[in-house]
């Protein structure tokens, strides 16, 4: 007995098949020949009535004898096509922002040609924005378009094909082979008689264009065609995985625009302080999206912009908890309409296996740079983030590893690879200036991102900030403003996971303190330190090495401020309980001791400072600690009490014996650095030689000014070095 599945006959009836097999509508209705019975004797009469002809639809069963009984199982009928619709989101407001993006888009939709264009970035930032705005144009201009949603490409394209005038019979038959489906739907739209759009929107896993080969060969749903334009919008904005497609950045909104979004959500009512708000909210159209909806329904709450950013000023995630309310109804779509969720849904799309680093340095890129600085690449070193939150996985944590980890981040919108413009360098004084090293790659977390990253660390809060302090305490003082921001985020999550007055919260606070002084700011920097002084001692008592770190640090910024009196007595005062808590040769007496004799070269008495210093040095050296940052201040100051007292060829051999050491330190460009190079200057300024001078001033002045910043009282200092060396 051999059962065989049709169809059999002619077939050319109306070309219908069996639906227990999967036809190739591409190619001609197959041919079968005419049922003779028995095979070894086809000429037979009497095997003529076991004969078929014409079409036959479902399972034939064809036999020569037939002994006992005989089950037939048909297949199933083919499933039907899933429920899709391929409309565009209609714009509910106008597009800000995008003029120059959607043009160029226009452009390229108009101008024909067979490559695809890609919309790249962070969740909630815009594509779908800008691909339904395209839309809009192009049905205007009258194109088909057809808008294919993530998690049905299959159905959907199928569909397409129906709607082009396709048998829906064939598309479901066509259902479960993807690649000869694709085949067939592209068929159509190549021969299509109207232009069309086509979208792919959130194609955040490219490979759902991909099911059967790469997207580089195109020859799955991601193709192009002269007959119409192809648009994807996705996170991943790796430009060898979209090859040859055309990849567009989408970035966030810039002030006006992104005011004028704000204020189309909230209405009338919430644009009183739109643009302040507006910049809180980093011009994130999603935030600013969810900050107007939250005005329009909450306006006994927020009468106006103002009042929501007071509300969120602490913490920009209360806009998902004002949100969810009014989300509850519309089910698992939600998360992408939430910041916290935009951000969690691009990690998920990291397989953990591949890149188990990715989420831990995000988290750690969001406390080193919380306000939207570029972090530099340099400040990551491997060494020591091993054994750190970043090394969870399995395998030893190395630099391909990190570096994985990091290009997932950029390649899926979370962080911003920026300075690959510059020399590369990684600021060890390779050329020959001050600052000649440059400052290097760096990588930066968009402030809305990194808020909602550190507000939702949790448990890992602790963790995070001591990962963060350790990579601080390797390079101190190298990016006073990043790491102020730094500390400033590390004392509010030791805060919230500690407690206030927690040792290790208040030292974050005196760090960071301490960086205030160091931009330049010597009366904020005084009160800063006063309170915190204050509240250690309160909290852990009057000789706790928080509290007398603080002392000493607000002693500094009396002396930086000029208040030499009030200076004196702090520093007498610290020195007394160090000396009788740590002992005489303890590094931190020492520093209180190199602060008196700093004092004395304020006051032009050098003789007593020289004293002091040599006294200092002296000790330094019997504790083989010659190149102890402390130690190479007192070899400097020293240097400068020689050239105060004529002694130029011993201080610019001071000068430069603790600049060598500063540049293997510390980097060319440390401020520290940079503040020898000034003195070196000065030497040549004094020694009379007044090219040497100007150009040694030139360029302190220009490093400081990209390290410190124009308004930098030392970089302002350099300025009128140099013009009084011209």
């Amino acid at each position: 007995m051999t059962p065989r599945r049709g169809p059999f006959g002619d077939g050319s009836a109306d070309g219908r098949r069996d639906p227990g097999r999967t036809p190739d509508p591409t190619a001609q209705p197959p041919h079968g020949g005419t049922g003779t019975g028995n095979p070894r004797d086809p000429g037979n009469p009497s095997n003529t009535g076991n004969a078929v002809r014409g079409a036959v639809h479902g399972t034939l069963l064809q036999a020569r004898d037939i002994h006992g009984e005989v089950h037939l199982h048909s297949a199933p009928p083919p499933a039907a096509l899933d429920d899709v619709h391929l409309d565009p989101p209609r714009p509910t407001t106008d597009t800000r922002g995008r003029t120059a993006l959607l043009d160029d888009l226009a452009d390229a939709m108009d101008a024909g040609g067979s490559r695809p264009h890609v919309l790249a970035g962070p969740g909630g930032i815009g594509k779908s924005t800008v691909a339904a705005e395209l839309a809009h144009r192009a049905a205007a201009r009258g194109r088909t378009v057809f808008w294919v949603r993530t998690g049905n490409v299959l159905a959907s394209m199928l569909e397409v094909a129906v709607e082009l005038g396709a048998p829906r019979a064939e598309a479901e038959q066509l259902f479960p082979t993807p690649g000869r489906a694709a085949r067939w739907v592209w068929r159509h739209l190549a021969a299509a008689p109207v232009p069309w759009l086509l979208v792919f929107d959130n194609i955040d896993r490219p490979a759902e264009l991909a099911p059967t080969r790469t997207l580089a060969e195109g020859l799955d749903w991601l193709r192009g065609d002269p007959a119409g334009f192809v648009l994807v919008t996705t996170r991943v904005g790796d430009a060898a995985v979209w090859a040859p497609a055309v990849l567009h950045e989408v970035a966030p909104l810039n002030a006006e625009s992104a005011a004028a979004v704000l204020a189309d959500h909230a209405g009338a009512a919430g644009s009183a302080g739109a643009s302040d708000l507006a910049d809180r909210l980093g011009g994130y159209p999603l935030a600013l999206a969810l900050a107007g909806r939250i005005l329009a329904t909450h306006r006994t709450l927020f009468q106006d912009c103002h009042a929501l950013l007071a509300h969120i000023d602490g913490a920009v995630s209360r806009l998902d908890a004002l949100t969810l309310p009014l989300d509850d109804a519309h089910g698992a779509g939600r998360s992408r309409r939430l910041l916290s969720g935009a951000w969690e849904l691009s990690l998920e799309l990291i397989p953990p296996e591949q890149a188990p680093e990715a989420a831990p340095l995000l988290r750690l890129l969001s406390v080193l740079g919380p306000d939207g600085a570029a972090v530099p690449l340099a400040r990551l070193p491997v060494g020591l983030l091993r054994g750190g939150s970043v090394d969870a996985g399995d395998r030893t944590l190395d630099e391909p590893a990190v570096a994985r980890a990091l290009n997932a981040l950029v390649v899926h919108g979370l962080v911003e690879l920026t300075g690959l413009g510059g020399t590369g360098g990684t600021g060890r004084g390779d050329a020959g200036g001050p600052g000649g090293g440059g400052r290097g790659p760096g990588l930066r977390v968009h402030p809305l991102i990194g808020e909602s990253v550190r507000a939702g660390l949790g448990d890992r809060a602790a963790a995070t900030a001591d990962d963060a302090v350790r990579l601080l305490e390797a390079q101190p003082g190298r990016d006073p403003a990043l790491e102020h921001a730094a500390y400033l985020a590390v004392r509010d999550l030791r805060s919230h996971a500690l407690g206030p007055v927690h040792a290790d919260t208040l030292t974050a606070e005196v760090r960071r303190a301490r960086l205030t002084l160091q931009r330049g700011d010597s009366a904020r920097a005084y009160a800063e330190l006063s309170t915190v002084a204050a509240e250690a001692e309160r909290a852990l008592g009057a000789e706790h090495r928080v509290t007398l770190t603080a002392r000493h640090h607000a002693g500094d910024a009396l002396l930086a401020g000029g208040r030499l009196d009030e200076a004196v007595a702090q520093f007498r005062s610290v020195l007394d309980a160090r000396t009788r808590i740590s002992g005489p040769d303890h590094p931190d007496t020492l520093s209180a001791r190199h602060q008196l004799a700093l004092i004395a070269v304020k006051r032009g008495d050098w003789d007593t400072a020289e004293t002091e210093l040599r006294l200092l040095l002296a000790v330094w050296e019997r504790r083989a600690e010659t190149e102890d940052q402390s130690a190479l201040f007192t070899r400097q100051n020293l240097a400068y009490v020689d050239l105060r007292k004529g002694r130029n060829t011993a201080a610019e051999a001071g000068f430069r014996r603790v600049l060598a050491a500063r540049e293997r330190l510390l980097g060319a460009d440390h401020p520290a650095t940079l503040d020898v190079h000034y003195y070196l200057a000065l030497t040549a300024l004094e020694r009379g030689d007044l090219p040497a001078a100007r150009s040694g001033f030139a360029s302190v002045a220009h490093a400081m000014g990209e390290v410190l910043g124009p308004d930098h009282p030392d970089t302002r200092l350099a300025r009128a070095r140099l013009a009084e060396a011209e």
